[in-house]
């Protein structure tokens, strides 16, 4: 009885990963199906069609913290990263970020709000881990900054958290003021091998 049950429910687990990636990566299927292209502005309309709540944006960000030296900044992404796990939570500080900061995955871009707004509604934070490979490095006289990363994602689905694994390079981009203008993701492998690393 209860191997059939699990048979039963196969088929609605396998449609709804197929759906999960297929906004992730913005897929032709994707378009097919008039879901949005991207992996946070898909999937959050996917989760959302589900009724599952969008968490509030991380900030406003009023309070920028300009000009700091680029040891300080460092520190502060290590602790967003380590603590907060901010590539699976977006839980970072908005202080010392520009407020039109881009972010950019191997997917696409995305505005500062559509970011943290995508990321909370489409992972599991209590089910995803986030990993810092070494240490957040000062790169070209404290204009950049640099990290490596490894990953587990769940997305926030009902009944089933399907997970990819990945790693990669995060590249930060410091501008005038000191404030964090541009947020770029370079990952180690292919999509096509991101999505085959989907598991329940």
């Amino acid at each position: 009885m209860a191997r059939s049950s699990a048979r039963r429910r196969q088929p609605f687990a396998v449609a709804v990963i197929a759906a999960c990636l297929a906004g992730w990566v913005g897929l032709e299927r994707a378009q097919a199906w008039n879901l949005p292209v991207g992996r946070r502005s898909g999937l959050a309309a996917v989760v959302g069609a589900f009724g599952l709540p969008v968490s509030a944006l991380a900030g406003a960000g009023d309070s920028k913290r300009r000009n700091l030296d680029a040891s300080e900044v460092a520190k502060i992404v290590r602790e967003d990263l380590v603590a907060r796990q901010f590539l699976a939570t977006a839980d970072f500080s908005p202080e010392i970020y520009d407020e039109a900061c881009t972010f950019t995955d191997e997917i696409d871009t995305y505005q500062k709000d559509k970011f943290i707004k995508g990321t909370k509604a489409l992972f599991v934070a209590s089910e995803s881990n986030v990993q810092l490979v070494g240490d957040v490095d000062v790169l070209d006289s404290g204009k950049k900054l640099q990290f490596r990363f490894q990953e587990s994602l769940a997305f926030n689905f009902p009944i089933i958290h399907p997970k990819v694994t990945l790693s990669g390079t995060c590249t930060l981009t410091r501008g005038e003021d000191g404030l964090i203008v541009a947020y770029r993701e370079k990952w180690d492998q292919s999509i096509p091998d991101v999505l085959r690393s989907a598991r329940l």
